[in-house]
């Protein structure tokens, strides 16, 4: 038996979106999750990154050493290393005010005067409730496209993160690079957002950290607002 399969060499980045989820991981959705952490749903996308960088965390199994009385080798057993999840680090040269309080549990600004959503607040109450949310990258086709001409589009899903971090900053006379840092956890199979972009439903399963596809779906405009879901 063998599959035909579908190659590509990704290159560059073109937008991501983030989606706001309950603890479980799974969408929430309703309305008056823009402004408020703890209620209602959220989403945005946007161009205005650098770079998203996931780095795959191992455990490291132990090895097992037992010596025969005359010093040589009894037992010499290695634990398999075992992958945890991946630690995942977004540079955002845009500072959209969303950002904060999907990833952080932060507070979006708003105000009576136009405009609204100008800013974001964080703090230590933030902490009581963890933001937990998806990313999803989508990059350049490839340059060379199918035999049919169909153009496919490198396609990254991270279906559940949580533990929201704002990094270091600098003002000054180079960009203020906004860094949010995160870890995965497992993904729910009722996290459907991604299901266009993953060829059909029942592609999430239990225990998923990413996913990689190739798609022919165009992605989502980028654009600075944060809307509700769906």
């Amino acid at each position: 038996m063998s599959n035909a399969l579908i190659c590509a060499s990704p290159i560059e980045g073109l937008v991501l979106r983030i989606t706001k989820l309950n603890a479980c991981g799974v969408p929430i959705t309703g309305t008056g999750g823009v402004a408020t952490p703890d209620a209602g749903s959220a989403q945005l996308v946007m161009d205005g990154f650098t770079e998203v960088t996931p780095s795959p965390q191992y455990d490291t199994g132990d090895r097992v050493i037992t010596r025969k009385a005359n010093g040589t080798l009894c037992q010499n057993f290695k634990i398999p290393d075992q992958y945890t999840n991946d630690e995942l680090t977004m540079n955002f040269c845009v500072w959209n005010p969303g950002l904060i309080p999907l990833t952080i549990a932060g507070r979006l600004l708003t105000a009576t005067l136009s405009p609204t959503g100008s800013g974001f607040a964080r703090g230590t109450w933030a902490n009581i409730t963890a933001a937990h949310w998806s990313l999803e990258v989508w990059q350049a086709p490839p340059q060379a496209c199918d035999s049919s001409g169909v153009v496919y589009y490198p396609y990254h899903a991270w279906p559940h993160i949580s533990d929201g971090k704002i990094g270091d900053f600098n003002i000054n006379l180079d960009a203020n690079i906004l860094s949010i840092m995160g870890n995965t956890y497992d993904a729910s199979p009722l996290w459907t957002v991604g299901n266009t972009y993953l060829g059909g439903t029942g592609q999430v399963v239990l225990g998923d950290h990413h996913l990689y596809n190739l798609t022919n779906q165009v992605p989502p405009p980028s654009a600075c607002f944060i809307a509700d879901y769906p």
